[in-house]
């Protein structure tokens, strides 16, 4: 562990995780988790309750039959009963009632009123005209149930879900969307970082010292180590949050799910850091590095967008062809394998294709790197790069 390249993995570490910048952004990272939870339950979720309420005695009917037809519209509606329109109104205008039903006759809304609610008053008034002209035609009572009651048609499900399929998917959209931010954010820090040394000539002084290819090494390591650190803070701090506010069910989040979370995050910023690396090693300033940049940048924003289109369809061929290229796998398998049971030789297959790819980078990533880091200058083209021989 005392070799070049750990020490310089160290350093990398230790700095970058002093920095204010990077205290600051994991913070504001953690405040935003937590407040996106917070509106999640506040909004989101939840028994949809609706309240009516009854005066009269011609109204009482309604009690039971709003009360039943309440799951078959996916609500829960209560009823209260008022002594006269007058406290039924005020009730519905202070909000301690949806609707109110007067005598049987009149419904009281403070405005319009909502289409399960409407729907669930205009079938119990049907309803209980209808059970009336019955009695009135004088139909038995046995009879008069059996009408207004039939038995639940049996329905067959001819394809099966698991219970927890959109919660697993919902998962699976949270993973992208960290997985794309992570790989995005620690590859520029890798490039910035090296642009940065290269500014300031300490890159210099340190290849006096240390090989280029031990350099990069570490730097990429020590990099990615402080990023996992960092990724499976806000992870936890997710999960565990959307866990306690009831938006998660952390059985369902399994300790196979967040090991293969983690591993696509390593396999994705290793891929990505090091052709990062080749990006911050042809430019000595700041200011090129958005241009050296910008095509990278359009390939991971690609790929995260695929792979959340993809996964609309975890099952199709679309989101099957993603999650085995390069580039979006690192995103794309792990969400189909929250969502979807992939079979363990495509996942050992898109993870075998994710090292070769990102073994060939390392290798171009080191030539570059060695040729171009102490080049001060204009922005260096790649070919020129591989043309050099200096370095």
């Amino acid at each position: 562990m005392n070799s070049p390249r750990w020490l310089v993995a160290k350093r990398e570490l230790t700095e970058r995780a002093r920095s204010r910048a990077f205290q600051v952004g994991t913070l504001i990272q953690l405040v935003a988790i937590a407040v996106v939870l917070v509106i999640a339950s506040v909004t989101g979720g939840g028994d949809d309750t609706k309240t009516v309420a009854l005066v009269g005695q011609a109204s009482q009917p309604y009690a039971q039959a709003l009360r039943a037809a309440g799951p078959a519209l996916d609500a829960t509606i209560e009823t209260r009963d008022y002594p006269n329109r007058a406290a039924a109104a005020k009730a519905v205008e202070d909000g301690d009632a949806d609707a109110a039903v007067v005598d049987g006759a009149e419904v009281l809304v403070e405005d319009d009123p909502s289409d399960t609610l409407a729907a669930a008053i205009q079938a119990t008034r049907g309803q209980l005209a209808l059970r009336e002209a019955l009695d009135r035609a004088g139909v038995p009572p046995a009879q008069l149930q059996a009408a207004l009651d039939p038995a639940p048609l049996q329905v067959r499900v001819l394809e099966p879900q698991n219970e927890d399929r959109s919660t697993r998917q919902g998962i699976a959209f949270v993973a992208v969307l960290l997985l794309y931010l992570a790989i995005f954010t620690y590859g520029l820090w890798v490039a910035g970082g090296i642009v940065e040394e290269k500014a300031s000539r300490v890159i210099e002084v340190v290849l006096s010292a240390i090989r280029p290819r031990e350099l990069l090494f570490g730097k990429i390591v020590g990099l990615g180590l402080l990023g996992l650190g960092q990724f499976a803070l806000v992870l936890a701090v997710g999960v565990i949050g959307a866990s306690l506010l009831g938006s998660v069910d952390l059985p369902h989040v399994t300790v196979g799910w967040v090991a293969i979370v983690a591993l696509w995050f390593l396999l994705g910023y290793a891929l990505y850091a090091t052709v990062y690396a080749v990006a911050g090693a042809l430019v000595s300033r700041q200011e090129d590095l958005q241009s050296s940049t910008g095509a990278l940048n359009m390939v991971v924003i690609g790929s995260y967008i695929l792979s959340f289109v993809a996964l609309q369809d975890p099952d199709g061929t679309l989101m099957t062809v993603v999650s085995f290229l390069p580039p979006s796998a690192p995103m794309a398998m792990p969400a189909r394998w929250l969502v979807s049971d992939v079979p363990l030789w495509q996942l050992l297959v898109a993870i075998a294709l994710t090292l070769v790819t990102t073994a060939g980078t390392l290798r171009l990533a080191s030539v570059v790197y060695a040729r171009a880091a102490l080049r001060i200058g204009p922005k260096l083209s790649l070919r020129k790069a591989l043309a050099s021989r200096e370095g």
